[in-house]
């Protein structure tokens, strides 16, 4: 075979399309990157969704964890059910009025501890609202405010109130217009 300039293309472009091939596309499969990342959280005052305890008889010690309420069930009565008349408040803050979120409040195993009857039969504790419901609650600083409920009728113990008071409380505030929360 003769030595011409076309075989020489054909022969170097083989060796490149192979070597191409053999030794990849050009793309890369990983790449690794040092960055770093600050993450700070807001107090309830500038959170989307806050949270106030609104009755100084209802305050416990809170402690030094700023993300747990607790209530203190020292001076309940035992055989009793104690009310706190808007003891508990829940804003909306985010931006704008349409804004709007839904809450649900349950005792931790996904059962509802809201009513809005006062006359609630089991003991426990709820939360009871009178005043619409927990549905479409405004953004910009729309709230609802919770009557907290304390039903010791058939309890021997406050600590505990024979185990019919959640020991986790979970609110769960969802966007209901349609945003993201």
């Amino acid at each position: 075979m003769r030595m011409n300039r076309r075989n020489v293309l054909v022969g170097l472009g083989t060796i490149v399309a192979g070597g191409g091939a053999a030794l990849g596309t050009g793309a890369f499969s990983s790449v690794e990157a040092n960055r770093t990342v600050s993450v700070t959280t807001s107090g309830d005052a500038n959170a989307l969704v806050a949270f106030n305890i609104t009755s100084s008889l209802l305050e416990g010690s809170e402690g030094s964890d700023d993300e747990m309420i607790q209530f203190d069930l020292e001076d309940l009565n035992i055989g009793a059910i104690t009310r706190f008349d808007g003891g508990f408040e829940i804003t909306n803050n985010r931006e704008t009025q349409s804004d709007t979120i839904t809450l649900s409040i349950d005792d931790g195993d996904g059962n509802s501890i809201t009513t809005t009857d006062a006359s609630v039969e089991d003991d426990g504790m709820y939360f009871e609202y009178s005043d619409g419901d927990l549905t479409d609650i405004d953004g910009d600083g729309g709230s609802v405010t919770l009557d907290v409920v304390f039903n010791l009728e058939n309890s021997t113990d406050t600590s505990t109130a024979d185990g019919n008071l959640p020991s986790t409380v979970a609110i769960t505030a969802d966007d209901s217009s349609g945003g993201s929360a």
